[in-house]
């Protein structure tokens, strides 16, 4: 499978380089706007948040479950994947590909800013153990994800409905779609149980 896929990765980036420069700055956009929401909060906004965060942390230090928390995660991640899909598929689906890039960094933004707010080493060991790893496989799987729907509805736009072109097309996208799943399982699984270890060496 990786031999089949990785030429037609190439062959993709290379073709819509533009497509993926757009995802990512969709990505951008949406962390920077993201870390300057948590600016907007005001210090009882800010106050109130920080200990609602610090109880859910708390609460799930005393119920560890890494099983849990890998399988929700993991559930989580598939059905980005599953909605990003199914959007390339309908054609007037782009829009909300780019929401849910958009949505994937704000919530990114929104976290690392919160906890580089805190101004803690607590704060800055969570964004580096509990935070990073999983989104050094997520970003990237989601952003090709994305570029690949995009293309897809493109593709279809174009009016190309030739039945042989069109089925192999299609084949070629959920292929890409389906290694794309795997990582994102792999990336639940990774924040299924970094999570609870790093909440065990903060002692939350």
């Amino acid at each position: 499978m990786g031999r089949m896929v990785k030429p037609y990765l190439k062959d993709f980036f290379i073709k819509n380089y533009l497509i993926y420069i757009f995802m990512i700055l969709f990505l951008i956009m949406g962390i920077v706007f993201g870390a300057l929401g948590v600016k907007a909060l005001t210090p009882e906004q800010f106050t109130n948040l920080n200990k609602y965060i610090d109880t859910g942390f708390q609460a799930a230090a005393n119920q560890l479950d890494y099983q849990t928390v890998a399988k929700n995660a993991v559930w989580r991640n598939i059905a980005t994947v599953l909605k990003i899909w199914f959007l390339g598929l309908t054609v007037i689906g782009i829009p909300l590909i780019l929401v849910i890039i958009f949505t994937r960094g704000f919530v990114l933004g929104f976290t690392v800013g919160f906890f580089l707010e805190r101004k803690t080493l607590e704060g800055i060991g969570i964004i580096i153990l509990s935070i990073f790893p999983q989104n050094l496989l997520l970003l990237p799987a989601i952003i090709v994800a994305g570029a690949s729907a995009t293309v897809f509805s493109i593709y279809l736009l174009k009016g190309r409905t030739e039945r042989m072109a069109l089925s192999s097309f299609f084949l070629r996208y959920s292929l890409i779609m389906f290694v794309i799943a795997c990582i994102m399982v792999l990336a639940g699984l990774v924040e299924g149980y970094v999570i609870p270890l790093t909440l065990k060496i903060f002692k939350y």
